[in-house]
């Protein structure tokens, strides 16, 4: 069982991952399996992010993690799915906090945990990842589930996933052959041990005659890097040979490891040198000897050259080289065999015989070298070899800024994927949820507002009802005494009555123009905080309607990330072509430097001189005597600006004269 960990700021994203269609829509049936937490999948959304909201200064509060089962566990029901769920929150020391498990698949759950508990307390996270590791440990006992630690074994890159997939459907796996993989594992291992110090060449016949194909991989130095190998049929969608570098076969068939175990091979048997031989014992030759003096007789120096072409032979046969033939009419001087036996013979031969040593053979004529103006095959030749340098320095400049601009087309597309797949909570959603939280954080200034309003309105009210009183005790003060006895009252009563009515209006008009200045001042106040004209009208309709409001933005985000992951898409390919146009402009420039480099001293100087006469500007053509046009006066005044200053008047005086 494996445990990924992940943190965040709200739930929200989370669940409706959960519940979505996921990133190739391979989320079926989603549904919760435990919990603490009923109801739709945003209100259980919602009760953990409102739990979480009460430690507002925990940047990541929401714990998530997946617990994954490989396929030789089965399918497990959703009652054992719950069960496992249950046991890892306690473990972690989450089961006091509000929490749900969702299952969408067949092979895994997703938990999202509040780090806040009911009580408001923070639970900690620390060594989350070990304690995970331990409980997923304790889980794997107590249900009889493949251990992890089993699974991934030190020994090499193990097959998952695609690859297995795709092995199945070849007819390897559970009831087949084993992956091309693990069979690669297998063979190489065991010709590395059959062929343990017998050297490379010994080692890839081993694999040949195992069936695996194999390739050096040579550095330009001549450095050896490793093996790559393949199993005949073993080809990927396009029908092309699928080679694997020997790291990802198994890590102890890479060249460090590899090379120690084979070595060098068997040594390379010494050519002995005859002169060196007879030198150590000259007295071996006779005294008659006319042809050499101070060395040994031709027909020793045969013999010595007999046994060193045979050694040669000897040890080519042991390599496998067929030597070419040389033929007998042959002259020495022409190009001389490729078998190093023969040379060798031929030499002590001609040697022996008085003979001119054989001529080493003639080199090649090269290639002839495109002219720098020829523009088809070399390009660039027109450019001075300062140009040369500079364009590559503009052009890596132009890879630098490529880039760049492609990391930011796959940050594009990575941000619009992860809105897509809810990952990341779209702009239109995490615009909906600060307008909320603008709105709870005023809300005291509207609910002020609201309560001085409906002060103000009494205060009306009781203002209306002081004013109908003052009118009915002020028109009955001129009525007369009977009048007013027949309504059991009188003139003084009405008096006062009217003046208590118009103190009540004058203190009921101030309590009505204070509550309204207050309420004016709250809206105001509240306004300014959330940036809305009418606050409280926006907060009632965010209540109202809010699972309406966050599905409607969470459209608009969907829709938002596609387009935007489209876009990052498009400018992605455009500057991959970018990049490999430009690539391919700095690999000429580099060859026709590397051209330059190889060619000879007298072709390079002259090149060099006849790019320096071609660059400099031409001077114009003389123009022949008689062949101008002639102006004249009459026809033809000239401009102000090309006409010659009057000479000096020499008849006037200058200076001090």
């Amino acid at each position: 069982m494996i445990a990924n960990i992940t943190k965040g700021r709200k739930a929200a994203g989370a669940i409706l991952y959960d519940f979505g269609p996921g990133r190739r829509d391979e989320h079926v049936n989603p549904r919760l399996v435990a919990g603490n937490v009923v109801g739709t999948p945003m209100q259980v959304a919602r009760a953990i992010d409102h739990t979480a909201r009460q430690r507002p200064e925990i940047k990541a509060p929401i714990w998530r993690t997946s617990l994954s089962l490989p396929d030789e566990d089965g399918i497990l029901p959703d009652g054992q799915w719950a069960d496992i769920a249950t046991q890892f929150i306690a473990d972690m020391g989450f089961d006091g906090a509000p929490w749900v498990a969702v299952r969408h698949g067949d092979d895994h759950i997703h938990l999202t945990v509040s780090r806040v508990d009911w009580s408001g307390q923070l639970l900690t996270d620390r060594w989350d990842y070990r304690r995970a590791r331990e409980a997923a440990d304790r889980l794997e006992e107590q249900h009889g589930l493949v251990p992890a630690r089993e699974r991934f074994k030190p020994e090499g890159p193990q097959v998952r996933n695609n690859e297995l997939e795709a092995a199945r459907r070849r007819s390897r796996g559970l009831d087949g052959p084993p992956p091309e993989r693990e069979e690669l594992r297998r063979i190489v291992r065991e010709v590395r041990d059959a062929s343990r110090g017998l050297g490379r060449a010994a080692f890839e016949s081993g694999l040949e005659d195992a069936g695996v194909s194999c390739r050096a991989n040579v550095a330009s130095t001549g450095l050896m890097n490793g093996y790559s190998f393949t199993l005949a049929g073993w080809t990927d969608g396009t029908d092309a040979q699928v080679w694997v570098p020997a790291s990802k076969v198994a890590k102890d068939l890479r060249w460090a490891e590899l090379h120690q175990v084979l070595g060098d091979g068997p040594a390379t048997p010494r050519i002995p040198d005859p002169r060196i031989d007879f030198a150590v014992a000259p007295a071996a030759a006779p005294a008659t000897s006319t042809v050499l003096q101070d060395g040994p007789t031709p027909e020793e120096f045969a013999a010595a050259a007999e046994r060193g072409a045979e050694i040669l032979r000897r040890g080519q046969a042991e390599r496998g080289i067929v030597p070419v033939p040389v033929p007998q009419q042959e002259q020495p001087a022409v190009a001389r065999s490729t078998d190093p036996a023969a040379a060798l013979l031929a030499h002590y031969r001609a040697k022996a015989a008085g003979q001119p040593l054989p001529a080493d053979p003639v080199p090649a004529a090269p290639a002839p070298i495109p002219a720098w103006t020829d523009k088809v095959r070399r390009p660039h030749g027109r450019m001075s070899n300062d140009g040369l340098a500079a364009a590559i320095k503009k052009r890596e400049g132009q890879l630098i800024t490529l880039a760049r601009g492609k990391a930011q087309a796959q940050e594009e597309i990575r941000t619009g994927d992860a809105i897509v797949t809810g990952q990341v909570t779209g702009p239109h959603v995490q615009e909906l949820h600060q307008l909320l939280a603008r709105l709870e954080k005023a809300e005291p200034h509207i609910t002020a507002a609201y309560t001085a309003m409906r002060t103000a309105l009494a205060a009306d009210e009781a203002a209306t009802e002081a004013r109908a009183v003052w009118r009915e005790a002020d028109g009955r003060k001129d009525m007369s005494r009977w009048a007013l006895w027949k309504m059991d009252t009188g003139r003084s009563q009405e008096e006062a009555r009217a003046q208590q009515a118009g103190n009540a209006i004058h203190e009921h008009v101030d309590a009505a123009q204070q509550a309204r200045t207050e309420a004016s001042k709250e809206f105001e106040t509240a306004r300014k905080e959330t940036g809305l004209p009418d606050p409280g009208a926006e907060l009632t309709r965010l209540r109202e309607g809010w699972t309406e409001l966050v599905g409607d933005a969470h459209d608009r985000d969907q829709v938002h990330g596609k387009a935007q992951r489209y876009n990052g898409r498009i400018s992605a390919e455009r500057i991959d072509g970018s990049i490999a146009k430009v690539q391919k402009r700095v690999e000429e420039i580099r060859q026709e430097q590397t051209l330059r480099k190889t060619m000879p001293d007298a072709q390079r100087k002259a090149e060099g001189r006849a790019r320096s006469a071609a660059a400099r500007p031409k001077a114009p053509a003389a123009r022949k005597a008689g062949t101008g046009k002639r102006y004249t006066g009459a026809a033809y005044e000239r401009p102000a600006h090309l006409r010659q200053p009057p000479p000096p008047n020499p008849s006037r005086g200058q200076g001090l004269g």
